[in-house]
């Protein structure tokens, strides 16, 4: 296994470049300046949230689940999802008030642990509450509420629109599936 590095960086090129330079694990150290989160004090383990809904998990990383195949985790194990009325080109993400709420934002914290992801894929968005909202393959990147346990995917096609995401940003989807337009099974 690698060895975890530390980089202090300015934005969102610098947490780029770290990545880059630090390979499939690696730890960002005080990318904004956010409060580190505090684990287990909210309701569904979410940590410390955003006034706008986010929430900080201490790492995001590689898992993989019987029926999607490979998808992205948080730290906790929790299923991560991408919002089809985002964009990945440019990065943006347009789930803000109720939605936040129901489909917090997985935020970049002071110390974020990126495992077993590529790096060239990772990035943050800039959220219109001055958080930076973590990325991959360009798409924002969010926890769903209604999942209890770890590894739960009741947010998978969620009003046609919410699935979980793979690690390259496209839609988690088994082996074989058909691929559509927008990165994932149709």
């Amino acid at each position: 296994m690698k060895a975890v590095s530390s980089r202090r960086l300015l934005g969102p090129l610098a947490l780029a470049s770290a990545l880059l330079a630090a390979g499939c694990t690696s730890t960002v150290t005080n990318p904004v300046a956010v409060p580190q989160p505090d684990v287990g004090t909210v309701q569904n383990d979410l940590g410390k949230r955003s006034p706008e809904g986010g929430y900080w998990p201490r790492s995001v990383q590689l898992g993989q689940n019987p029926e999607l195949g490979p998808v992205v985790l948080d730290g906790q194990g929790f299923t991560l999802y991408r919002f089809d009325n985002d964009s990945p080109q440019p990065p943006t993400s347009t789930c803000t008030d109720a939605c936040a709420m129901r489909w917090p934002p997985v935020l970049v914290s002071e110390k974020i642990t990126f495992q077993n992801l590529d790096p060239t894929a990772l990035g943050v968005v800039n959220r219109a509450d001055g958080t930076q909202q973590v990325t991959v393959g360009g798409w924002p990147v969010y926890r769903f509420t209604d999942d209890q346990v770890p590894g739960q995917i009741l947010g998978q096609g969620t009003e046609g629109i919410w699935f979980a995401i793979a690690p390259d940003g496209g839609k988690a989807a088994p082996p074989g599936a058909p691929i559509d337009s927008r990165g994932g099974s149709k």
